[in-house]
């Protein structure tokens, strides 16, 4: 149903993006590295789950948040557990070929095959730890002897970047070497995901290579407002007009947050400003969590505050730093903060001004961050 929380994984229940859709499928067929990319909560995993399950691709996904959220952080070892579920999910899914996978994987240092239980388990310690690089060698051969080609899926591979892995380096080889695997990766943070992959740094080894960008949309007004009608009416519930255009007009298109408040007012939430607080306590973790990894914690929240009140221009935004802080801050050292906020996706520019473009993010800064 187009209100269920969870990532979608069935065309009927994912909204109008058939356009995105073909596309994943195009890039499939005929490229090698594809990026998926857009704002938070516009879609973009259950765009790529449902790519993979409509067109019925073998494909191994890894989730790169839980990495984040493992009890050690992101760490080599948190990897190694996550990128272990990611192949025995694999497994599951196609028993017809899964002994010959582990055929494949047997003998693999760092890499153990309990055949008994179809399941694989990578070293992680730093004597016996598998190799990144041969494992999808191995991958690769496989899928080579199967006729088939891999979709390797990293979604939000940005949350990996603290690990001490060149991923650029990493998905260059992938690139140039191991035809039969198709990479897909996703981020929300686009400026911190391209950076990751050093699309613009001629240094880069990946400078130069053709990636395929699909990039998920907002949905325009009648869109958004089509969106929640046709939600509404799944459930027989018939919602006045001017509450939907209210709740458009408040979560700009943002097709996440269009289904938290159409599953919150089907679930006896009905009050806007009640929804709209609950989505910003989720964010406000997030926003926190990206705070507290940085040197500069206490200015870029400051910035945030700021800028999620009004639009600011750069000047205009310099200065009421400096105001809040009663000292001058060098232009070189603000202007590198502030293209951190708008890596992150956090802020955006648009036209001269910067801004939250996601509303429920800017009540999160301005009350919970």
């Amino acid at each position: 149903m187009l209100f269920d929380l969870a990532p979608k994984t069935s065309r009927k229940d994912l909204y109008d993006f058939n356009e995105e859709l073909e596309k994943l499928y195009k890039d499939y067929v005929n490229a090698r590295l594809v990026a998926v990319v857009g704002p938070r909560r516009a879609g973009k995993t259950s765009l790529i789950l449902t790519f993979l399950n409509e067109y019925r691709i073998p494909h191994v996904f890894f989730d790169c948040r839980t990495v984040s959220l493992s009890d050690y952080g992101v760490t080599f070892r948190s990897f190694a557990e996550v990128f272990s579920n990611a192949i025995n999910s694999f497994l599951d899914k196609h028993t017809v070929f899964k002994n010959r996978l582990l055929n494949f994987l047997r003998g693999l240092k760092g890499v153990e095959v309990d055949a008994s239980l179809a399941r694989i388990y990578l070293r992680w310690k730093r004597e016996d730890r598998f190799s990144v690089v041969a494992l999808l060698e191995r991958l690769n051969a496989f899928a080579e002897s199967e006729g088939m080609r891999l979709a390797l899926v990293l979604d939000e591979l940005q949350e990996l970047s603290r690990l001490n892995l060149n991923f650029s380096k990493l998905l260059a080889y992938v690139y140039d070497h191991l035809k039969n695997i198709v990479v897909f990766v996703s981020g929300s943070q686009v400026g911190l995901l391209y950076d990751m992959l050093g699309v613009d740094d001629p240094e880069s080894p990946l400078y130069g290579r053709l990636i395929s960008e699909v990039r998920v949309r907002k949905l325009a007004r009648e869109e958004s407002i089509d969106f929640l009608e046709r939600g509404f009416g799944e459930v027989g519930l018939v919602v006045d007009r001017r509450l939907i255009e209210e709740v458009v007009e408040r979560l700009n298109g943002l097709i996440g947050w269009l289904t938290f408040f159409g599953w919150s007012y089907v679930n006896g939430l009905r009050d806007l400003e009640s929804v709209v607080d609950a989505a910003s306590r989720q964010e406000a973790l997030e926003v926190r969590r990206f705070l507290s990894r940085s040197r500069s914690e206490k200015r870029l929240r400051t910035m945030l505050k700021l800028v999620s009140q009004k639009p600011m221009r750069w000047g205009e935004l310099k200065k009421a730093l400096e105001f809040s802080e009663g000292v001058e801050v060098d232009d070189h050292n603000f202007n590198s903060l502030l293209q951190k906020l708008i890596k992150a996706g956090l802020v955006e520019k648009r036209g001269e001004n910067y801004l939250v473009s996601d509303p429920v993010i800017a009540v999160a800064i301005q009350k919970y961050v």
